[in-house]
């Protein structure tokens, strides 16, 4: 079980990245930042102290200490698995810590075996219906033909703040999304309910939970205001 970090015991920051990770990042065509950049001294940190986990007050007294300018000091922790190392980020709330030992971060695997299924002609095609359709069902309606629609189909506001310009396009998507604008929309529940099941949608754990802490927040506010 890891124990926080004692900032005080940190007393410089490396001039280098381990020759371990250094070895990891080559063999696996990773591009960690520069050890010189707020991120790269914080990853540096987090390299040499591995046995320990950061949260928030620790980022905010290292930065402090070590004079780092930065908005958010936990931003320099928690973004290490978007360049491609495994961080526990996500998975142990208010706890980051790089894992030892050193693996690849979700995200470097799904863009390192991403690869379309078919020739770049096959690409081509694609890429070309997808744009005919927006253009069929966007960019060549007439403006006459466009319509105020509400934005949310279960709500009684009738005032502009509920309303959004749509093509006839639109009318397929009636009463099963909320629309944030013109283009943007997310599923009403029960059609939600029914993307999950046909595996339309799938989220993460994580997501799940922070979705669950989010939807937790609006009833508790509207039964407050009840």
């Amino acid at each position: 079980m890891l124990l926080p970090v004692d900032v005080d015991v940190i007393t410089d920051l490396p001039s280098e990245y381990p020759d371990e990770f250094i070895e990891f990042c080559s063999k696996n065509s990773l591009h960690p930042p520069s050890i010189t950049t707020g991120n790269g001294k914080a990853l540096s940190v987090m390299l040499k102290y591995k046995d320990v986990y950061w949260d928030r007050n620790a980022c905010d007294k290292f930065c402090n200490k070590f004079n780092i300018l930065t908005k958010d000091s936990i931003q320099l922790f928690n973004k290490h698995s978007q360049w491609g190392i495994q961080t526990n980020s996500g998975k142990e709330r208010g706890r980051l810590y790089i894992v030892y030992p050193y693996l690849l971060s979700n995200k470097h695997k799904m863009r390192l075996n991403f690869k379309f299924n078919g020739d770049d002609k096959e690409k081509d095609i694609e890429i070309d219906n997808i744009k005919s359709t927006i253009k069929a069902d966007y960019i060549d309606v007439e403006n006459s033909l466009w319509q105020l629609g509400h934005k949310n189909p279960a709500s009684t506001d009738n005032s502009t703040n509920n309303l959004v310009l749509q093509p006839p396009i639109q009318a397929k998507y009636r009463d099963n999304f909320i629309f944030i604008d013109t283009l943007t929309k997310i599923p009403v529940p029960h059609k939600l309910d029914a993307m999950i099941k046909k595996k339309e949608v799938e989220l993460t754990p994580e997501q799940i939970i922070a979705y669950k802490e989010v939807f937790d927040k609006l009833l508790a506010s509207a039964s407050a205001s009840a």
